[in-house]
């Protein structure tokens, strides 16, 4: 089983590795209109005021988030299993310093216990195939009272194609299991190099693994358009066919 979970990561890596010029053109032209549009709004809502905050950005990508947070005054820290992305990250000319980033993965952070007061997972758990390990690290770095802001596919109703309009139903014989889907990232016209896996999880999954890493789940929600954008534009309309994301907010007792 190890070796599977293992050989199962180290593709994972090679395939961000390969898209990792993709997403830094993808986020830095601001073409993925579900982040720019709706989540990136709800995950900095739920962040709320984070001046003088220890923050982890988990799965921090090309760092955007992340320094969006070292602008407003946190002291963050970003890591990503992706030495492309953490490049990129730490190459950007607006860094100055502001953040680090750390090639790392979530399963086995470097960093001490208590270290953080916030750690931010933005589209980071659908690309983990089994994050328990994760959620213990997060536990483990985060002093009592922190809290972890968790942005993911939403496990009751994404299925492969959403983005394309697909509404087809989760069967129950599906839902309960941990499930994959392989599919490329298609963003604004833009095809991946490397297809990539969406991991989902029934939501008992979610609830279960934090409340035995020490957590209480805060806040459940679900971003979604609202109802100008649907109205008035079709690309919502055709994008959104149904609940689509799910953030959790969790506090560390």
């Amino acid at each position: 089983m190890e070796d599977t979970a293992q050989a199962i990561a180290n593709l994972t890596r090679e395939r961000w590795e390969a898209n990792a010029r993709y997403w830094v053109k993808v986020i830095r032209e601001r073409r993925d209109r579900y982040r720019t549009e709706l989540t990136d709004g709800a995950v900095l809502d739920a962040i709320g005021p984070c001046a003088g905050r220890r923050v982890l950005d988990a799965g921090c990508g090309e760092g955007y988030l992340a320094r969006t947070l070292a602008a407003q005054g946190a002291d963050v820290t970003g890591v990503d299993v992706s030495q492309g992305l953490i490049d990129a990250a730490r190459a950007h000319p607006a860094q100055e310093a502001t953040a680090t980033f750390v090639r790392a993965s979530v399963d086995d952070l470097p960093f001490e216990d208590d270290a953080f007061d916030l750690v931010v997972c933005n589209h980071l758990f659908s690309h983990l195939q089994d994050p328990t390990r994760a959620f213990g690290e997060f536990s483990r770095v985060l002093a009592s009272g922190g809290r972890l802001i968790l942005l993911t596919l939403h496990p009751c109703f994404y299925v492969e194609n959403s983005e394309q309009g697909a509404m087809n139903s989760v069967p129950a014989s599906q839902y309960f299991a941990s499930r994959g889907i392989d599919q490329r990232f298609l963003v604004d016209g833009l095809e991946s190099p490397s297809m990539i896996t969406s991991w989902l999880r029934p939501l008992e999954y979610y609830a279960g693994t934090l409340r035995d890493n020490g957590f209480v789940i805060a806040d459940l929600r679900e971003p979604h358009p609202t109802e100008e954008q649907m109205r008035d534009d079709p690309w919502w309309r055709k994008g959104f066919p149904t609940a689509l994301f799910m953030l959790l907010i969790a506090e560390r007792r």
